[in-house]
């Protein structure tokens, strides 16, 4: 069954458009992501995502936060008309902040509320606040800010945005985590699978008790995909890659295991650095993982009924 597909584009990084890691997502889908789908006879449509509130005392431009939440926001806006219109979400993103906006959205378009999850495949733990961080990168923060720790004010502002549970978060693959940062980890609720566990014990039995424990709380998920969750021997998705990842083989069977036991309201790939990457190896492995996904999901896409619901 073909899957119409509808890729946002978001070339922001840090507040700043078509910079480092900004400049990733028109380049996966000139170079691949977009041909690779439309080769499998699925339909695809795209367009960018640029901050709004350009009228505001604090217009975005003028600082890295206000922009940032502005492009959360208009995610969460054009995933769910791309919802509504029968699409399935795939934001390309230069950070890792935009899947606030794709999962309000998909939470916003399902007649069971609260019944969407987040598998967040990272080499990062994203979990700082304000509080924790040293770098003061906003993008470390994302998956706190998802799960309601940190950005509240701001996060209330993205149409539909609620926060995630702990308990309906698994985040797999992570291996640089800073040390305040894994204590929230570790008081937390979020299922952690570690990337050495993953090498240890397989990626299969590493990962299966994770998903069907998530499986008993959802049948709904968003999969989020950092494009550093990727080895940096293999692939250098971008300048905070780090060692000790997944193959691109193994991405791919992450992937089919989430789309073979869930229905999948949305996706995002973010964090690609076509600068660092120089032998562009990290497109081919994005179109790798949508392949495998379609290959899977014919019946998770959203249909025009189930997406216009809520």
């Amino acid at each position: 069954m073909a899957v119409k597909l509808h890729f946002l584009l978001v070339p922001y990084d840090s507040g700043h458009r078509e910079w480092r890691m900004g400049r990733g997502p028109a380049y996966l889908l000139r170079h691949g992501a977009g041909s690779a789908v439309r080769a499998l006879g699925h339909e695809v449509d795209a367009e960018y995502v640029e901050p709004g509130g350009f009228d505001s005392s604090n217009p975005p431009a003028s600082t890295e936060i206000a922009t940032s939440f502005s492009l959360y926001r208009e995610v969460a806006v054009r995933a769910r008309a791309a919802r509504v219109a029968g699409a399935l979400p795939v934001v390309l993103s230069g950070n890792c902040g935009a899947t606030l906006g794709a999962v309000a959205a998909a939470a916003t378009t399902t007649e069971t509320p609260n019944d969407v999850g987040v598998v967040w495949l990272d080499a990062h733990g994203d979990f700082n606040t304000p509080e924790t961080t040293a770098s003061g990168f906003l993008d470390g923060m994302a998956l706190a800010a998802l799960t309601g720790r940190c950005w509240r004010t701001l996060a209330a502002t993205i149409p539909g945005f609620a926060p995630v549970p702990d308990a309906c978060v698994v985040l797999a693959g992570v291996r640089d985590v800073d040390p305040a940062e894994a204590l929230l980890l570790e008081e937390s609720e979020v299922n952690v699978i570690r990337a050495d566990s993953m090498r240890r014990l397989g990626i299969r039995d590493a990962l299966a008790p994770a998903l069907a424990l998530l499986g008993e709380r959802v049948t709904r998920v968003h999969l989020h995909v950092d494009a550093d969750v990727l080895d940096a021997k293999v692939a250098r998705a971008n300048a905070f890659a780090v060692t000790g990842g997944v193959t691109i083989a193994e991405l791919q069977e992450i992937a089919g295991m989430v789309a073979s036991r869930f229905q999948i309201a949305s996706l995002a790939f973010t964090a690609y650095d076509p600068a660092i990457d120089t032998e562009s190896v990290v497109p081919g492995a994005i179109a790798g993982v949508l392949e495998s996904l379609l290959h899977v999901m014919p019946e998770s896409a959203p249909d025009a009924r189930s997406a216009g619901a809520g």
